[in-house]
């Protein structure tokens, strides 16, 4: 009863102002404050700073990056132990490329993953510009430039490239600026008789701004260095005069051969393209021709043909066609039941025939017994509308159009 006397009395105010809580208090907060720095110790942690390669996620198969960021730096902290056991493959770098067409330029952010118990503290760079240019291939034969120190009265012949088509891959500006690839072999190796492994150049028209790969980079090459005149292979370009019958077109020649050999100074024959034949006149022609053609000298001093004056000719004609409108034909109405009176809208068509073009210019409509009508077979409610159909008794002509292609046919009768 004393106790519970003495605790009613008791004021809390003099509890916190007691000399002995406030030693009691200074030592409980001194105690805390103790702990919570001793654990917040810098000592137990570890910081690290290195490189990490950057991946490029989600690219575009017809994409290729320019001015490419291989690598970005990161720091990174952790307790003693975590970085002492890292395993510093499981942290990576990244962007995310999905849906990025090419033809942009993209500022993304750098994504990087790091375990658990470990923090990022930077990357750097923390955001890089995406370059997506559209990658294309674009596939060119090979050329040989000859070297200038080729002795006089020497020239190479049996040039055979292998492959002599290669494939040029890149951004798509900047294939454009490839002109041409060439092989230039040296003297000494045209000199060799042996096949030679030739590396592929490029003959470009400005700096390229990335990467331009050649597929194959290599290519096989032989040539015979023989003494002589130079030669060269070109094509025969024919030549016809006179007017064909109106009746027939040339639907193709045929040469053969298809080329010819000439030779003479470097230089000049440098200048030849083509060789042409003497006119053909084909105003008589009215079937497939054979004819042997005489080729023409070109107009240079020095060049001759080598082994060959003229060429066989082969001149394949088709039927030439011609269309012709005929306006206002009636259209008759076949097979209708009799006593009824049967209206057709419209009653007359425009039809185009088609035929050689000198019996399109005669074409008589009566003589030709061409006629426009509709079947009234098994008609028996109207309106109703019909396809028109035609005849032709002259099989030299065809109907390729009626307009219009449907009439529609009323019964006044019943009306």
């Amino acid at each position: 009863m004393k106790f519970i006397t003495k605790l009613k009395n008791f004021d809390i105010d003099d509890l916190l102002t007691s000399p002995l809580f406030l030693w009691i208090f200074s030592i409980i907060l001194a105690v805390s404050m103790w702990i919570y720095v001793t654990g917040m110790d810098e000592s137990a942690f570890i910081t690290r700073k290195f490189s990490v390669s950057l991946e490029y996620r989600g690219l575009d198969a017809q994409g290729v990056l320019r001015n490419r960021t291989s690598e970005v730096d990161i720091e990174i902290r952790g307790p003693e132990r975590a970085m002492m056991g890292l395993d510093y493959n499981s942290i990576n770098a990244y962007v995310d490329a999905r849906n990025l067409a090419p033809g942009k330029k993209y500022t993304v952010n750098v994504n990087v993953g790091v375990p658990a118990d470990i923090t990022l503290l930077s990357c750097v760079p923390s955001q890089i510009t995406l370059d997506l240019v559209r990658q294309v291939t674009r596939l060119m034969n090979v050329e040989i430039i000859l070297p200038q120190n080729l002795p006089e009265g020497q020239y190479i012949e049996g040039v055979e490239i292998i492959p002599k088509e290669v494939a040029i891959r890149g951004a798509e500006d900047d294939v454009a600026k490839v002109g041409s690839v060439n092989i230039r072999p040296t003297l000494q190796e045209l000199q060799s008789t042996e096949n030679l492994l030739m590396p592929v150049r490029f003959n470009q028209s400005q700096p390229f701004d990335g990467n331009v790969a050649i597929e194959p980079a290599q290519v096989r090459f032989r040539g015979n260095l023989v003494r002589g005149l130079p030669r060269k292979r070109v094509p025969v370009n024919v030549r016809l005069t006179g007017k064909l019958d109106a009746d027939y077109e040339v639907r193709s020649i045929i040469t053969d051969p298809s080329e010819i050999q000439v030779e003479g100074n470097a230089d000049e024959l440098a200048k030849i393209e083509t060789v042409d034949t003497e006119y053909i006149d084909v105003s008589s022609m009215n079937s497939d021709t054979v004819v042997v053609a005489p080729l023409r000298m070109p107009d240079i001093a020095g060049i001759s043909f080598v082994n060959a004056s003229s060429v066989k000719v082969s001149v394949l004609l088709s039927e030439a066609r011609a269309e012709r409108m005929l306006a206002n034909i009636p259209v008759e109405l076949r097979g209708a039941e009799a006593g009824q009176n049967w209206l057709c809208s419209p009653a007359n068509v425009t039809v185009t025939i088609e035929g050689r073009p000198s019996l399109i210019e005669s074409f008589d409509v009566g003589a030709s017994g061409l006629n426009a009508y509709v079947d009234m077979s098994n008609i028996f409610m109207a309106p109703v509308t019909l396809p028109v159909r035609t005849e032709l008794s002259a099989d030299v002509f065809r109907v390729t159009r009626i307009e219009p292609a449907n009439v529609t046919v009323n019964n006044l009768s019943a009306q």
